[in-house]
């Protein structure tokens, strides 16, 4: 085995890692991803193989030209760990973060859209159903905007692909061999580069310079203990698909996620909510929500809406919401007074039943996301973004 090499673009210190779960190989219909195959278009024979060529000057110009990137498009597979479940994605990422495309889990796709922390998709029923995801409004998520966390999209876009941010990650990886491997990749002449892991590979086109594929078991952000497994085709998004992707996520922030539901917990009834009456009839409902799976990621917007009802009387409504956090508890309490004054003594009997709902975007979150995405989309297209490393979208004191 040849000498190991080390390349940077911006060293974070970190020692590559190693694979983890060899026998398991991200794969979809039979087919080994990250496995150092083209995963398409045979090799050309040739009379004569090239002579390979040094490994380390090929990355560091790929890696420095993708820094310089205002936006990638990432084709592929992805996986939210070794052996995980597949997903396709295509996806145009900012190197600001913000993100938009397509993502197929179990056949059935769905729309994303990721800015400011925080990611939604748009899918039809079976998709959270193929994901065992449910909520007290469900029957709200098919064909709506629903905020989602990363462990249910299999990848935050922002946290590992935006273009500086990815040159970063590869940058902290180790060679295998100081030597790269002339290969057809899809028709286009490539080499290809083998990272030290069990199968982490990265294809730079031998015409251009630029980074063409990569295959890495664990995608890690910075600061990050673990990421995705990923496969995917890179390519330069040009200014005119930055602009798109920025006015896209605008639009749908403006128009449409402020009536988004909220995935990231299952929320549900911890019990029996409680209610009683007084002379009034001035009734009161009581209840505690709560994580029903615990295993919940941020903090979501939960709303209760409560209806009193007597035939003779009619129906009196009241409402409350607040924040309930992964694993823990929210209370929720409204009460509504008829106030009926009456000389002689009545008595009522009052039914009551509530419903539980969630918001993916509160009106003042909207207002704080649309700021951040204009201060953003400019820093980008002036090439001034560089963006520094963000928590993920469930960390960021869950909103």
């Amino acid at each position: 085995m040849a000498p190991v090499s080390h390349f940077r673009v911006r060293r974070r210190g970190r020692a590559a890692f190693a694979a983890a779960g060899a026998a398991a190989v991200l794969g979809l219909a039979g087919c080994s991803l990250g496995d150092g195959q083209s995963g398409g278009g045979e090799e050309e024979p040739s009379a004569e193989p090239a002579e390979p060529v040094a490994a380390a000057p090929l990355v560091e110009e790929a890696l420095a030209g993708l820094a310089e990137y205002q936006g990638i498009t990432a084709t592929g597979q992805i996986a939210e760990s070794v052996g995980g479940d597949v997903r396709d994605v295509s996806l145009t990422v900012s190197d600001g973060g913000t993100s938009s495309g397509t993502i197929r889990a179990g056949g059935v796709g769905a729309e994303l859209i990721s800015a400011d922390n925080r990611i939604f998709l748009r899918a039809a029923e079976d998709f959270w159903l193929d994901q065992n995801i449910y909520g007290p409004d469900f029957d709200q998520f098919d064909g709506n905007w629903v905020r989602a966390s990363a462990s249910q999209t299999g990848i935050e876009p922002g946290a590992v692909l935006a273009p500086s941010v990815l040159a970063e990650i590869l940058g902290g990886l180790e060679l295998e061999s100081d030597e790269a491997v002339e290969e057809n990749l899809d028709g286009t002449l490539t080499y290809r580069i083998d990272l030290a892991g069990e199968r982490d590979q990265m294809w730079v086109n031998a015409e251009t310079g630029q980074l063409q594929r990569i295959a890495v078991e664990q995608l890690v952000p910075p600061e990050a203990e673990s990421g995705p497994q990923v496969r995917l085709d890179i390519a330069e998004a040009d200014t005119t698909a930055v602009e798109e992707l920025y006015s896209g996520v605008v639009t749908a922030t403006e128009e449409e996620l402020t009536s988004s539901r909220d995935a990231r917990i299952e929320v549900a009834w911890d019990g029996q909510a409680d209610m009683s009456c007084e002379d009034g009839p001035h009734c009161t409902w009581t209840g505690t929500v709560h994580d029903a799976t615990g295993s919940g990621t941020g903090t979501v917007y939960v709303h209760m809406k409560v209806t009193f009802t007597n035939d003779e009387i009619g129906e009196q409504t009241c409402e409350d919401s607040g924040e309930l956090e992964a694993g823990g508890t929210l209370q929720l309490s409204c009460d509504a007074n008829y106030n009926i004054v009456s000389e002689t003594q009545t008595e009522y009997t009052v039914s009551g039943s509530s419903v539980l709902s969630t918001r993916g975007l509160t009106g003042g979150q909207q207002e704080s996301m649309l700021a951040a995405l204009g201060e953003e989309r400019e820093a980008v297209l002036s090439g001034e973004s560089g963006q520094e490393s963000e928590e993920p979208s469930e960390g960021e004191n869950g909103n």
